[in-house]
Protein backbone atom coordinates (compact mmCIF):
# COMPACT_ATOMS: atom_id res chain seq x y z
CA UNK A 1 0.00 0.00 0.00
CA UNK A 2 2.91 2.57 0.47
CA UNK A 3 4.47 1.73 -2.22
CA UNK A 4 1.56 2.93 -4.33
CA UNK A 5 2.21 6.08 -3.23
CA UNK A 6 5.31 6.32 -4.05
CA UNK A 7 7.05 7.03 -7.19
CA UNK A 8 10.49 5.82 -8.36
CA UNK A 9 13.15 8.00 -9.92
CA UNK A 10 12.68 6.62 -13.01
CA UNK A 11 8.61 7.76 -12.82
CA UNK A 12 10.14 11.10 -11.65
CA UNK A 13 12.53 11.45 -14.51
CA UNK A 14 9.57 10.77 -16.76
CA UNK A 15 6.95 12.93 -15.27
CA UNK A 16 8.94 16.20 -15.09
CA UNK A 17 10.85 15.25 -18.19
CA UNK A 18 14.52 14.89 -16.86
CA UNK A 19 16.74 12.61 -16.54
CA UNK A 20 17.88 10.28 -13.71
CA UNK A 21 21.52 12.37 -13.48
CA UNK A 22 19.81 15.65 -13.08
CA UNK A 23 17.71 13.98 -10.26
CA UNK A 24 20.59 13.13 -8.35
CA UNK A 25 22.36 16.21 -8.64
CA UNK A 26 19.71 18.07 -7.26
CA UNK A 27 19.71 15.50 -3.85
CA UNK A 28 23.77 16.34 -3.97
CA UNK A 29 22.95 20.00 -4.09
CA UNK A 30 20.98 19.37 -1.03
CA UNK A 31 17.31 20.45 -2.84
CA UNK A 32 15.54 17.15 -2.43
CA UNK A 33 16.64 13.89 -0.47
CA UNK A 34 14.58 10.54 -1.41
CA UNK A 35 11.55 10.11 0.92
CA UNK A 36 12.26 5.64 0.87
CA UNK A 37 15.54 4.05 0.05
CA UNK A 38 15.41 0.36 -0.13
CA UNK A 39 17.61 -2.45 -1.52
CA UNK A 40 21.12 -3.30 -1.75
CA UNK A 41 21.33 -0.56 -4.52
CA UNK A 42 19.58 2.04 -2.61
CA UNK A 43 16.47 2.35 -4.93
CA UNK A 44 15.08 5.78 -4.27
CA UNK A 45 11.27 6.60 -3.94
CA UNK A 46 9.73 9.73 -3.60
CA UNK A 47 6.46 11.15 -2.74
CA UNK A 48 4.12 13.50 -4.67
CA UNK A 49 5.26 16.55 -2.59
CA UNK A 50 8.78 15.68 -3.37
CA UNK A 51 8.12 15.20 -7.25
CA UNK A 52 6.06 18.52 -7.22
CA UNK A 53 9.47 20.42 -5.74
CA UNK A 54 11.64 18.93 -8.39
CA UNK A 55 9.26 20.51 -10.74
CA UNK A 56 9.74 23.62 -9.02
CA UNK A 57 13.17 23.23 -8.93
CA UNK A 58 12.68 22.71 -13.14
CA UNK A 59 10.81 25.81 -13.97
CA UNK A 60 13.37 27.70 -11.90
CA UNK A 61 15.89 26.08 -13.65
CA UNK A 62 14.15 27.03 -16.99
CA UNK A 63 14.26 30.63 -15.91
CA UNK A 64 17.19 31.19 -15.37
CA UNK A 65 18.25 30.85 -11.36
CA UNK A 66 21.35 29.18 -10.27
CA UNK A 67 20.92 25.72 -7.92
CA UNK A 68 22.40 27.40 -5.39
CA UNK A 69 19.71 30.24 -5.51
CA UNK A 70 17.10 27.89 -5.64
CA UNK A 71 18.49 26.07 -2.58
CA UNK A 72 18.16 29.87 -1.13
CA UNK A 73 14.61 29.90 -1.97
CA UNK A 74 13.53 26.41 -0.52
CA UNK A 75 15.16 27.45 3.03
CA UNK A 76 13.70 31.02 2.81
CA UNK A 77 17.38 32.63 3.29
CA UNK A 78 16.67 34.20 0.47
CA UNK A 79 16.01 38.31 -0.41
CA UNK A 80 13.56 37.44 -3.39
CA UNK A 81 13.34 41.02 -4.30
CA UNK A 82 16.32 40.47 -6.89
CA UNK A 83 14.84 37.18 -8.28
CA UNK A 84 11.71 39.12 -8.75
CA UNK A 85 13.21 41.34 -10.99
CA UNK A 86 14.76 39.36 -12.89
CA UNK A 87 12.09 37.79 -13.54
CA UNK A 88 10.18 40.72 -14.02
CA UNK A 89 12.85 41.72 -16.42
CA UNK A 90 12.34 38.08 -18.33
CA UNK A 91 8.48 38.93 -18.32
CA UNK A 92 8.56 41.93 -20.20
CA UNK A 93 11.43 40.76 -22.37
CA UNK A 94 9.16 37.63 -23.51
CA UNK A 95 5.97 39.90 -24.02
CA UNK A 96 7.94 41.95 -26.60
CA UNK A 97 9.58 38.68 -28.40
CA UNK A 98 6.02 37.15 -28.70
CA UNK A 99 4.18 40.80 -29.61
CA UNK A 100 6.87 40.72 -32.82
CA UNK A 101 6.44 37.02 -33.72
CA UNK A 102 3.12 37.18 -34.09
CA UNK A 103 3.11 40.66 -35.82
CA UNK A 104 5.24 38.56 -38.29
CA UNK A 105 2.68 35.97 -38.94
CA UNK A 106 -0.22 38.98 -40.28
CA UNK A 107 -0.63 40.20 -42.98
CA UNK A 108 -0.67 44.29 -44.27
CA UNK A 109 -4.09 46.14 -42.48
CA UNK A 110 -3.76 46.08 -39.06
CA UNK A 111 -6.30 47.22 -37.15
CA UNK A 112 -5.56 50.62 -35.25
CA UNK A 113 -5.98 50.75 -31.69
CA UNK A 114 -5.84 52.75 -28.81
CA UNK A 115 -3.18 52.27 -26.08
CA UNK A 116 -1.24 53.14 -23.33
CA UNK A 117 2.57 54.06 -23.79
CA UNK A 118 4.74 52.92 -20.18
CA UNK A 119 7.17 55.67 -19.10
CA UNK A 120 10.39 55.08 -20.07
CA UNK A 121 14.08 56.26 -20.10
CA UNK A 122 15.96 57.28 -23.00
CA UNK A 123 18.89 58.33 -24.91
CA UNK A 124 17.56 61.73 -27.33
CA UNK A 125 19.78 63.22 -30.17
CA UNK A 126 17.82 65.40 -32.54
CA UNK A 127 19.34 65.96 -36.22
CA UNK A 128 17.49 67.84 -39.12
CA UNK A 129 17.10 64.77 -41.58
CA UNK A 130 14.82 64.25 -44.71
CA UNK A 131 16.35 60.99 -46.51
CA UNK A 132 15.62 57.61 -45.46
CA UNK A 133 19.19 56.73 -45.76
CA UNK A 134 20.05 59.30 -43.36
CA UNK A 135 17.26 58.76 -40.76
CA UNK A 136 18.52 55.26 -41.10
CA UNK A 137 22.33 55.83 -40.24
CA UNK A 138 21.20 58.48 -37.75
CA UNK A 139 19.33 55.93 -35.75
CA UNK A 140 22.24 53.09 -35.87
CA UNK A 141 24.78 55.96 -34.41
CA UNK A 142 22.56 57.31 -31.68
CA UNK A 143 21.97 53.44 -30.63
CA UNK A 144 25.66 53.03 -30.82
CA UNK A 145 26.44 56.00 -28.38
CA UNK A 146 23.66 54.93 -26.12
CA UNK A 147 24.67 51.38 -25.76
CA UNK A 148 28.62 52.49 -25.37
CA UNK A 149 27.23 55.27 -22.40
CA UNK A 150 24.34 53.30 -20.81
CA UNK A 151 23.60 50.20 -22.36
CA UNK A 152 19.91 49.43 -23.49
CA UNK A 153 16.55 48.83 -21.43
CA UNK A 154 15.40 45.00 -23.31
CA UNK A 155 12.23 45.52 -21.26
CA UNK A 156 11.31 48.15 -23.59
CA UNK A 157 11.14 48.70 -27.25
CA UNK A 158 14.83 49.39 -28.30
CA UNK A 159 14.59 51.97 -31.30
CA UNK A 160 12.31 54.89 -32.68
CA UNK A 161 12.05 57.93 -34.13
CA UNK A 162 9.96 61.01 -32.83
CA UNK A 163 8.96 64.24 -35.10
CA UNK A 164 5.83 67.20 -34.85
CA UNK A 165 4.17 67.03 -37.24
CA UNK A 166 4.20 71.05 -38.04
CA UNK A 167 8.42 70.45 -38.24
CA UNK A 168 8.79 66.81 -39.79
CA UNK A 169 12.52 67.00 -40.90
CA UNK A 170 13.48 67.97 -37.29
CA UNK A 171 13.68 64.20 -36.12
CA UNK A 172 14.08 62.55 -32.57
CA UNK A 173 16.47 59.72 -32.55
CA UNK A 174 15.79 57.86 -29.57
CA UNK A 175 16.83 54.58 -27.89
CA UNK A 176 15.76 52.97 -24.53
CA UNK A 177 18.20 53.20 -22.04
CA UNK A 178 17.93 51.23 -18.22
CA UNK A 179 16.33 52.76 -15.57
CA UNK A 180 18.18 55.69 -13.72
CA UNK A 181 20.06 56.21 -16.51
CA UNK A 182 22.39 59.84 -16.41
CA UNK A 183 23.68 62.32 -18.27
CA UNK A 184 23.49 64.77 -21.54
CA UNK A 185 20.73 63.22 -23.47
CA UNK A 186 18.98 61.14 -21.12
CA UNK A 187 15.32 62.02 -20.87
CA UNK A 188 12.07 60.54 -19.17
CA UNK A 189 9.18 60.19 -21.21
CA UNK A 190 5.88 59.86 -18.99
CA UNK A 191 3.36 57.64 -19.83
CA UNK A 192 0.93 58.22 -22.84
CA UNK A 193 -2.19 57.88 -24.41
CA UNK A 194 -2.34 57.12 -28.84
CA UNK A 195 -3.77 55.53 -30.93
CA UNK A 196 -1.14 52.88 -32.79
CA UNK A 197 -0.94 50.18 -35.57
CA UNK A 198 1.59 47.61 -36.65
CA UNK A 199 3.05 48.59 -40.88
CA UNK A 200 4.44 45.78 -42.25
CA UNK A 201 6.86 47.26 -45.48
CA UNK A 202 8.81 49.40 -46.70
CA UNK A 203 9.92 52.75 -44.71
CA UNK A 204 8.48 54.66 -48.02
CA UNK A 205 6.04 53.89 -47.19
CA UNK A 206 5.28 55.17 -43.59
CA UNK A 207 4.13 58.50 -44.45
CA UNK A 208 1.47 57.51 -46.44
CA UNK A 209 0.32 54.72 -44.00
CA UNK A 210 0.36 57.60 -41.22
CA UNK A 211 -2.61 59.01 -42.47
CA UNK A 212 -4.70 56.26 -41.82
CA UNK A 213 -4.10 57.66 -37.83
CA UNK A 214 -5.32 61.13 -38.67
CA UNK A 215 -8.13 59.63 -40.03
CA UNK A 216 -9.29 57.50 -37.14
CA UNK A 217 -8.67 60.26 -34.78
CA UNK A 218 -11.07 62.65 -37.07
CA UNK A 219 -13.37 59.54 -37.19
CA UNK A 220 -13.62 59.03 -33.08
CA UNK A 221 -13.20 62.61 -32.02
CA UNK A 222 -9.63 62.29 -31.16
CA UNK A 223 -7.21 65.36 -30.20
CA UNK A 224 -3.72 64.39 -31.44
CA UNK A 225 -0.43 66.48 -29.86
CA UNK A 226 0.91 66.31 -33.43
CA UNK A 227 3.53 64.12 -32.57
CA UNK A 228 4.45 61.01 -34.19
CA UNK A 229 6.60 58.22 -33.37
CA UNK A 230 8.10 55.22 -35.17
CA UNK A 231 8.84 52.29 -33.29
CA UNK A 232 11.43 49.41 -35.86
CA UNK A 233 10.54 46.23 -34.68
CA UNK A 234 12.08 44.60 -37.63
CA UNK A 235 14.07 46.25 -40.26
CA UNK A 236 17.38 45.89 -42.43
CA UNK A 237 18.84 44.16 -39.18
CA UNK A 238 16.47 40.87 -39.89
CA UNK A 239 15.31 41.35 -43.42
CA UNK A 240 17.08 42.41 -46.99
CA UNK A 241 13.63 42.24 -48.46
CA UNK A 242 12.03 46.16 -47.31
CA UNK A 243 8.26 44.34 -47.60
CA UNK A 244 9.06 42.29 -44.43
CA UNK A 245 9.90 45.89 -42.65
CA UNK A 246 7.59 45.60 -38.84
CA UNK A 247 7.18 49.12 -37.54
CA UNK A 248 4.57 50.37 -35.17
CA UNK A 249 3.77 53.83 -35.88
CA UNK A 250 2.23 55.48 -33.18
CA UNK A 251 -0.17 59.18 -32.69
CA UNK A 252 0.23 60.70 -29.56
CA UNK A 253 -3.14 61.99 -27.84
CA UNK A 254 -3.41 65.15 -26.25
CA UNK A 255 -4.28 64.34 -22.53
Amino acid sequence: MEQKNLFSIGEVAKAVGITRKTILNYETKGLIKPDKKEGTTANRYYTIDTLTQIRTIRVFQNLGLSLDEIHTYFNESADLHPMINRLEKMRDELNLTIEKLKERTKKQGNHIKEITIDQQTIYRRVYHSTSIADKTNLLRNTALEAMRTHGTDTTKRMYFTEHDASTPEEVSYCVAVPQGSKGEYVSMIPEMKAISFFHHGAYEEIPEARKRLVSYAEANNLKLTGIFRNIFLEGPPQHKDKSKFITQIIAIIKA
